[in-house]
């Protein structure tokens, strides 16, 4: 090996998110890889969306192509197009051991002279491919992507196994390294500010994230209202705001001044968590659902799905219930909210849960993984 291992990320993902966990993820792996004497970072985020402001880490890196834009309607094809070639001409000039592409993309293949470790979160849009309206294009560029590299590593076991299984992928291939969440470093917010600003005026279940079919909200929203509504509010953070059939759906049971929805930063998000009943996770389907250790962090009760990943992310520190048993549901609830002793357990376990999982693991985990490819 190298004196220095001179590693490539490329502007895929931070094209196309401004926030999100597969940003989130390269962000807290190239910052703290660019922190190791032994590596040296080359990073190209081209015209980007990204807000996590890797360019100002710039002064560690070997290389730093980037330049932030605005999101404007139409224009990231355009944006596409002009990385595409300004890639390709750096990585024609660039001596680098690993490159390690941040999200999947067609043609991968061509960049073959060095070593490609992917990364491969889930199988969410082969399994629900009419969620997504670009579906067959993320199958196609994943499929081309799993087939160009040499090492894949997948976020839980769960994914990994639905991996082989679906693109019948050698097991030696594959890697498994976990995730973290980076909450507990956000500062708290004056919270009787934010019940008044938002009219929670119960104590209230937390719901986080995108409400498409395979997250379930549909089937919380009727367990909800059909048995909790009188005593709790339901606080749906993020996803967007609510289509018009969600507000159809929340008027017909009656509920609108019941399910506040809201929007915010870490601050705000992490003071939701901390002041919860609990935080229910009714998923179908996570490639890992880094949510629950937010909340745990944030000593926030969870009551998640038993499926995929989830009981992975869990262990022993949530209350785990069929997703498609309204009464396996209500009984997790009501098991919560009438036992002091369960949720004080829980918080416990939960805090413990948290700590398997951190950024700097899985940044030695997978700098061990690049030094086993080029040793």
């Amino acid at each position: 090996m190298n004196e220095f291992m001179k590693l490539l990320y490329d502007h895929s993902i931070f094209r196309l998110q401004r926030f999100g966990g597969i940003s989130r993820y390269f962000y807290e792996l190239i910052t703290r890889l660019s922190a190791k004497k032994e590596v040296n970072i080359n990073l190209f985020e081209g015209f980007h969306v990204n807000e996590y402001g890797l360019s100002n880490y710039k002064n560690r890196f070997t290389l730093y192509k980037g330049y932030k834009v605005p999101e404007i309607q139409y224009a990231g094809y355009a944006f596409e197009i002009f990385n595409k070639f300004w890639f390709k001409g750096i990585y024609s000039k660039l001596d680098v051991d690993i490159y390690h592409p941040t999200y999947y993309r067609k043609g991968l293949s061509a960049f073959k002279k060095t070593p490609i470790v992917l990364t491969v979160y889930d199988m969410i849009h082969e399994l629900y491919p009419g969620q997504f309206w670009n579906s067959k294009w993320v199958i196609e560029s994943k499929s081309e992507s799993i087939k160009a590299a040499d090492v894949i590593i997948c976020i839980s076991e769960n994914t990994k196994k639905d991996l082989i299984r679906i693109y019948d992928v050698p097991e030696k291939k594959v890697r498994v390294v976990y995730l973290a969440n980076s909450l507990q470093k956000s500062k708290l917010i004056n919270f009787e500010n934010l019940k008044q600003n938002h009219n929670i005026n119960k104590p209230y279940i937390l719901y986080i994230g995108d409400r498409r079919a395979h997250k379930n909200f549909q089937f919380l929203l009727e367990v909800y209202s059909s048995q909790f509504s009188k005593n709790y509010d339901l606080v749906c953070f993020g996803g967007g705001n609510f289509t018009r059939k969600e507000s159809d759906v929340i008027k017909t049971f009656g509920l609108s001044k019941n399910i506040i929805h809201m929007h915010g930063n870490d601050s705000v998000l992490a003071s939701l968590y901390k002041n919860a009943v609990c935080f229910i996770y009714p998923s179908l389907y996570e490639g890992f659902g880094i949510p629950l250790l937010e909340a745990m962090a944030m000593e926030c009760p969870v009551i998640a799905s038993n499926t995929s990943s989830i009981p992975e992310v869990v262990g022993e520190a949530g209350i785990l219930f069929d997703p498609l048993s309204r009464e396996s549901l209500i009984n997790a609830i009501e098991s919560l909210v009438n036992s002091d002793s369960k949720r004080n357990n829980l918080i416990k376990l939960g805090k413990e849960q948290e700590k398997k999982f951190r950024w700097d693991k899985m940044a030695n985990e997978t700098l061990d993984i690049y030094k086993s490819i080029i040793q």
